[in-house]
């Protein structure tokens, strides 16, 4: 059987791409309070939505790789 565990490279870019969605979060909730317009406001708080969910799905699924160590 493999060994479940990461790679080191792959939990370098696992930390670079929790870091992305976390900096785009951040600056999507800036936008958010800045914005005036309801169309706009929507679109962001929609792809805030997204990236909130995309950065959970992978906390997730890297606890359970992890967690399979």
């Amino acid at each position: 059987m493999a060994n479940p565990s990461l790679n080191p490279h792959e939990a370098i870019e696992a930390k670079e791409l929790m870091i992305q969605q976390m900096i785009g979060i951040k600056q999507l909730s800036s936008s958010l309070q800045i914005v005036q317009d309801a169309e706009l406001k929507n679109f962001i708080q929609d792809a805030l939505t997204s990236k909130q969910y995309s950065l959970n799905e992978l906390r997730t699924t890297l606890e359970a790789q992890l967690g399979k160590q």
